[in-house]
């Protein structure tokens, strides 16, 4: 049981934000345009996105960026096309969400699909548009504060890498995360980790693992990068550090934290073996947010009152958490599914966390791995401030032991992946061993095939190592909580709207330690043999 959290209790988080749009005018225009009034969840409808639309208006605008004349005619333009922009991803969205509260849904499968398989070209329309208003005549008038803002299109100078060969490559990929999706919900009918699993729909996942890393590898080739490692840290995380950096503190983790984890006694984890009910663990965040007060109160206030969350247990659901962006409407959202244990309270924490880091933002501003340090921050101060939130304290760590290390196998893994060279079936299998075993988990038991039920490896490539890297700050929180009371709650709260994008930037800001000095992980290292003795 000590794998607990293991694969099933994965947290994800996909924030899918178009980053073209941060400028200052468009976040004011958005609040003004959508903030203004709370849509319900239950109130909000479901519309196909109508594709003829969006190229027709794209059109216009790239017609007006040649030849308009006038900022205010141009932008009414550009406006309209953001407008359908977000629209779209708001029914992307929706769509996912509907999907995932169930898989055997034939409606939402398709509606989904649909969605999916356009977004790519959405998203290259978008830049282009963007490469052609750096072109216009009026960029000097688009880069004024009520549009674009200063020095916004110095970003789209040259060519754009979104070109025909680009986006078919895109789309490509995202047809093979929609048949991780179909694969998933076909394994709901087999007990997952049986030899009918593995044999079955498992070697599915394994053979479709070996084609998504081969898509990607040409995404990355064509866009310049050696290897997708490379790319997916500049093109979707904007991380200020290296591959090398993260793999070394992974290897740290390997040597100072793994025995530790694995020598864990089965009593830590105890808390998390209790049984819990929906109504339970709504309470548990509920007291979180009465005890705090101020912005994560307000926050909690506006997720209850807006119905912005779907905690209930299906046996068709999602086996997975996340917090995503309803774009259109300009509130986040909380997806459960919870399986009756003290995992449920934990990870509702888990993901109101990222939902307060957005109310308080108003929207995703900071990047994906700062953002993780919200989430995991508020788990470690529910010890203090959720009502018999000390009965979590030995599982937290324990817990938090685990992202350390598990996470790092994943990570780990995931590098080494995609700096292979003849990738099969077989080699993965190898590969997942070697981490595993080298992270003692062959102690504990582990299947070198067990690398399916991670679903990040198939919908959010290199994603994995934000919680490993976050977790070193979220402990940070952890620390000064416990050092003086109020000063970790201080810390997260005085943070929550941050707009820093990138991990070392946000720690700098933020006062707190680089993860990345030497000794860092033994200092944790330290903390836990506090804690477990």
């Amino acid at each position: 049981m000590k794998r607990l959290c293991k694969i099933i209790a994965v947290v994800l988080v996909v924030a899918l934000l178009f980053t073209g749009c941060s400028g200052v005018g468009f976040q004011q225009w958005l609040q003004s345009i959508f903030g203004l009034q709370m849509i319900p969840f239950s109130e909000m409808e479901y519309s196909r996105p109508d594709m003829g639309q969006f190229r027709d208006q794209l059109n216009a605008c790239l017609e007006g960026a040649k030849s308009d004349t006038r900022a205010k005619t141009l932008m009414d333009k550009v406006f309209a096309l953001y407008d359908t922009y977000h629209l779209f991803h708001t029914n992307y969205t929706l769509a996912n969400i509907y999907f995932y509260k169930d898989l055997t849904d034939i409606y939402w499968s398709e509606e989904y699909t649909y969605c999916l398989e356009n977004a790519s070209e959405v998203d290259a329309g978008m830049d282009q548009l963007l490469y052609a208003l750096a072109g216009s005549s009026l960029k000097e008038e688009l880069e004024a504060e009520e549009y674009f803002g200063d020095n916004f299109f110095d970003a789209y100078t040259g060519e754009s890498l979104w070109d025909e060969t680009f986006t078919e490559l895109m789309n490509q990929e995202m047809k093979l995360q929609n048949e991780y999706d179909a694969l998933s919900a076909k394994a709901l009918d087999v007990i997952y980790g049986s030899k009918e699993f593995y044999e079955g729909v498992g070697l599915q996942m394994e053979e479709l693992l070996v084609k998504l890393v081969g898509v990607r590898q040409e995404i990355a080739r064509h866009a310049g990068y050696p290897s997708y490692l490379e790319f997916a840290y500049d093109f979707y995380y904007n991380r200020d550090y290296t591959p090398q950096q993260a793999i070394g503190y992974m290897a740290d983790v390997r040597d100072e934290l793994s025995q530790i984890y694995v020598d864990l006694p089965g009593s830590a984890w105890t808390a998390l073996y209790k049984s819990w009910t929906e109504k339970q663990m709504f309470s548990y965040v509920e007291s979180i947010a009465n005890n705090m007060g101020g912005i994560v109160s307000e926050a909690f206030t506006l997720m209850q009152d807006g119905g912005y969350y779907d905690i209930t247990y299906s046996p068709n659901k999602y086996n997975a958490s996340f917090e995503t962006f309803l774009q259109y409407y300009y509130v986040p959202f909380i997806f459960v599914n919870p399986q009756g244990t003290g995992n449920d309270p934990l990870s509702f924490t888990h993901e109101f966390g990222h939902f307060c880091n957005d109310y308080a933002a108003t929207g995703t501003s900071c990047g994906i791995d700062v953002a993780e340090i919200f989430s995991q921050g508020l788990e470690y101060l529910s010890i203090y401030y959720a009502d018999g939130g000390t009965q979590f304290r030995e599982a937290l760590m324990a817990n938090s032991l685990s992202v350390f290390v598990e996470q790092s196998v994943y990570a780990s893994f995931e590098h080494e992946l995609y700096l292979m060279e003849d990738v099969t079936v077989d080699a993965v299998r190898d590969l997942y061993g070697d981490i595993a075993e080298s992270y003692h988990l062959d102690e504990l038991g582990y299947d070198n095939r067990e690398y399916v039920g991670i679903s990040h490896l198939y919908i959010a490539p290199m994603y994995m190592l934000s919680y490993v890297l976050s977790n070193d700050l979220a402990m940070q929180i952890y620390q000064a909580e416990e050092a003086s009371s109020g000063a970790g709650k201080a810390l997260l709260e005085n943070n929550l709207a941050t707009e820093e994008v990138t991990l070392m930037a946000f720690a700098t800001s933020a006062g707190l330690k680089n993860p990345f000095e030497a000794g860092r992980v033994a200092q944790l290292r330290e903390t836990f043999e506090k804690v477990f003795g």
